[in-house]
């Protein structure tokens, strides 16, 4: 039997425990204060963690892992003498040094490879993820201050803002963010998300259209992208390694700043083809569950398919736009309804028109 202390892994406070070495496992009763106990230890979950001439800690269990520490030569050696080849006991050095030089370079080379997939690869999925999971006050506050900053590099349409957001006032729309659309001057045809329930629309867009289906098509496209936080994920991911940096110096309030201070790639993130395609559908079936002609996604998209220089951004942005029309024909085919005229919306679009 040895005396030492035993670390129950929920707090730092080690209690005196004297340690048993049966045959098949190890024995360890505690005692802090008026409390006791006796916690079996098999061999198979025992780590070591340190193994010297002055003290002996052994781990066992998974996380929270308990833990003892022995200040005996003795106990050193009588864990060698009774339970010679356990695993725990193996030299993590003498594994390596049987396997060469060879071995030790090939290791070596595989540690550095999942290191290269882990900075290329790994942090930027991490980060996408951790955006999934976002709540969703912090996702509004933070598209906030997003809108805000990118508003200052824009002149907004406030004629156009307030009839658009007539149209979007006539939708029935499903959301976990109220939508607030914002029209702004701009040669460039394009509109993009923003995370926490933000669409910029540019004037430019909305001169191409010729019926207001292509606006709530649009629109639904657009908000897709925030209901399925295509942004939030695209722009973390964008971003990552600025974030890591952050959570390494223990600034973790920082990475709010890192996404409003790159605002700006808001306007150049590209999507997945997923992810657009997730957002096609979520535009049809806007325009499905407000009972509109759903074509109207099609003909925006047919629109949108030309070589003219105005049209880059929206299709450098949003790619395979023929693949995308096709997809949208044949899932409109499976529908069967007859449009319902909406005057509500069609005011809204004749008021957009005008302006």
């Amino acid at each position: 039997m040895f005396e030492g202390k035993f670390y129950n892994g929920r707090t730092s406070k080690g209690m005196p425990a004297f340690i048993t070495l049966e045959h098949n496992y190890i024995r360890v009763n505690w005692q802090a204060g008026e409390e006791s106990g006796t916690e079996i230890w098999y061999l198979t979950d025992i780590h070591k963690t340190e193994f010297n001439d002055a003290t002996t800690v052994l781990e066992y269990g998974d996380f929270p892992r308990q833990s003892i520490a022995v200040h005996e030569q003795d106990f050193k050696d009588t864990l060698q003498q009774k339970y010679s080849g356990a695993k725990f006991l193996s030299s993590t050095y003498s594994s390596f040094a049987r396997t060469g030089v060879k071995g030790l370079l090939i290791g070596g080379l595989l540690l550095l490879g999942l290191a290269v997939g882990l900075f290329f690869w790994g942090i930027p999925s991490l980060a996408e993820k951790a955006a999934a999971h976002f709540p969703e006050e912090y996702e509004r506050a933070l598209g906030e201050k997003l809108h805000a900053q990118m508003m200052q590099g824009y002149t907004i349409d406030s004629a156009k803002t307030e009839a658009v957001r007539q149209y979007l006032a006539g939708l029935t729309i499903e959301s976990d963010f109220q939508i607030h659309v914002t029209v702004v001057k701009d040669d460039q045809v394009n509109a993009f998300a923003i995370p926490g329930g933000f669409v910029v629309v540019h004037d430019a867009i909305l001169d191409e259209m010729e019926s207001h289906e292509e606006l709530g098509g649009l629109l639904g496209h657009e908000i897709g992208h925030v209901q399925m936080r295509h942004s939030t994920k695209a722009l973390t991911r964008s971003l990552s390694y600025y974030m890591l940096l952050s959570v390494l110096f223990g600034d973790v309030s920082g990475i709010a700043a890192v996404i409003v201070d790159n605002a700006s790639a808001l306007y150049n993130l590209e999507y997945s083809r997923t992810a657009e395609s997730d957002s096609d559908k979520a535009g049809l079936e806007l325009l499905v569950q407000n009972n509109l002609d759903p074509n109207g996604m099609v003909w925006l998209m047919e629109r949108l398919n030309v070589a003219a220089p105005e049209f880059l951004k929206f299709i450098s942005t949003h790619p395979n736009t023929s693949d995308r029309i096709a997809a949208l024909e044949a899932q409109i085919e499976k529908i069967n309804y007859k449009p319902v005229p909406n005057p509500q919306l069609e005011e809204a679009w004749a008021k957009l028109k005008a302006d």
